[in-house]
């Protein structure tokens, strides 16, 4: 709080009265008070416009103190220059008047400057060409000083007066600083009615708004873009340069989901005109679920690379829609310890009615692969099957054809019942002609009863219904 002015009591002479000069000297002084007093009240509030001479920019641009430990509490100050003449900061700093928003301004630029609590501030740069790159002209304080003292002629007042856009080319690069390129190919976006807008140095801009419909605002949206148009040969787009070429570099540009860099748009009730990277092979676009236009509620990202990246817990997506994704590379998912799929239906591979047989291979993998069907049936049909085991060795091996296979053991069968026949009767014929051993007699039949035992039961295994498969037939 300020201290409150106070009157000094005027002096008397030692007879009480009051001479002409000791009322003249009381009223100098205490009015030379009060006028201080005002002054300096009046002073740190009024704005002074002064011109970027420096910024502290970085650790190393900022002075030190007499310990040699730089001043941070100024970092993104500026040094500056009053374009009234009324003097310089010269070693002494202004800082920005907002902490939580700093629009640090680049040399050459204008801003204003107040004084608070002894200290000087500075608000966001004058608007001097309505672009967004920046509003720096260099020297112009000097030349203001140098108009109002009538030196400079007629033909620098004009172009100060005219010439501060048209003499600075839409191509004109320099630098304002130690990092900071001039580029005024970069534009402000096109505003609308009742827009909020945040218009970036570099081709970069948020922009709070609503879509226009049936003539009307009613469609809040909310788009951030950066790199301005930055992939227009992508898309035959160039048109769109040429022609912000040919406009003054305070026109404006609007925002292109396909064009600029990166982008992310949130819309309400709005058709973007997204061109989706895999459109151009209709075998991978998802014509199914994809939308014919992208309208409605909808949250659009678009850049050359998205990365989504979780460092403590997982990533979880939940949709009431369809979920597909497509590209024109690889599609690879790995995990660490165990990878689940569920689905009533699951299909692998995609056939077209005009040229089935999309997918050209499915390849397992494992140390175990288990197929189980609990309520229904394992189908495989295949022009070749291969089947692999423990003993195979030299690559595939053909499948045996049951019906073929079952004549051939029948066949096998005969013959053996044939041959076992006459050995029977061969021993009948030794036994007869030799002396019996009780051993011998015993032997005899006993082998043909097992002989005969083991064809019936060979003859009831091929005649078993389970030995021709019902579902898998090969040719």
């Amino acid at each position: 709080m300020a201290n409150k002015i106070q009157l000094s009591s005027i002096k008397t002479n030692v007879g009480g009265l009051t001479s002409t000069k000791d009322v003249d000297t009381h009223l100098r002084k205490t009015l030379t008070q009060l006028i201080t007093e005002i002054n300096d009240v009046f002073s740190d509030n009024v704005h002074e416009i002064a011109e970027v001479k420096k910024v502290y920019a970085t650790e190393k641009d900022l002075p030190s103190d007499d310990d040699r430990v730089p001043k941070y509490e100024l970092l993104g100050g500026i040094e500056f220059k009053n374009v009234t003449g009324k003097g310089t900061s010269k070693g002494i700093p202004a800082k920005p008047l907002n902490s939580n928003l700093k629009q640090i301004p680049v040399e050459g630029e204008y801003v204003l400057i107040q004084r608070f609590f002894g200290e000087y501030y500075y608000t966001p740069q004058v608007n001097l060409f309505n672009h967004p790159n920046n509003s720096s002209y260099q020297g112009f304080s000097t030349r203001f000083l140098n108009r109002n003292k009538s030196i400079v002629n007629d033909e620098t007042i004009e172009k100060d007066n005219t010439g501060i856009v048209e003499n600075k080319s839409a191509n004109q690069v320099r630098t304002l600083g130690d990092n900071f390129l001039s580029n005024f190919n970069f534009r402000q976006v096109i505003p609308e009615e009742g827009n909020v807008i945040l218009n970036g140095r570099f081709g970069n801009s948020i922009r709070l708004g609503s879509n226009i419909k049936n003539g009307l605002q009613d469609s809040p949206n909310i788009k951030l873009r950066a790199g301005q148009l930055q992939d227009v040969t992508k898309f035959g787009e160039e048109s769109l340069v040429e022609e912000l070429d040919t406009k003054p570099i305070n026109a404006g540009v609007e925002e292109n989901i396909n064009s600029d860099g990166s982008s992310m748009w949130m819309t309400t009730d709005e058709t973007v005109r997204l061109t989706p990277a895999t459109l151009e092979d209709p075998n991978i676009y998802p014509t199914e679920v994809a939308p014919a236009e992208f309208s409605g509620k909808q949250i659009i990202l678009n850049s050359g690379r998205l990365i989504f990246n979780s460092k403590e817990d997982g990533i979880l997506g939940f949709s009431n829609g369809p979920i597909d994704f497509s590209t024109l590379n690889t599609f690879g998912v790995s995990a660490k310890q165990g990878l689940n799929l569920y689905s009533p239906i699951m299909n692998i591979g995609r056939d077209g009615n005009d040229e089935p047989g999309k997918t050209k291979e499915i390849v397992f993998r494992s140390s175990n692969v288990t197929t189980s069907a609990v309520d229904g049936r394992v189908e495989t049909y295949a022009n070749n099957i291969g089947l692999f085991g423990e003993l195979s060795t030299v690559g595939p091996s053909p499948a045996v054809r049951g019906n073929e296979l079952r004549e051939i053991l029948e066949e096998m069968i005969e013959v053996m019942k044939t041959t076992t026949s006459t050995v029977q009767q061969l021993i009948s014929i030794v036994t007869a002609i030799t002396p019996a051993t009780p051993s011998g007699v015993a032997a005899a039949p006993l082998a043909a009863k097992i002989t005969e035992n083991i064809f019936k039961q060979v003859d009831a295994k091929l005649n078993l219904p389970t030995l021709l498969s019902r579902v898998v037939e090969i040719e």
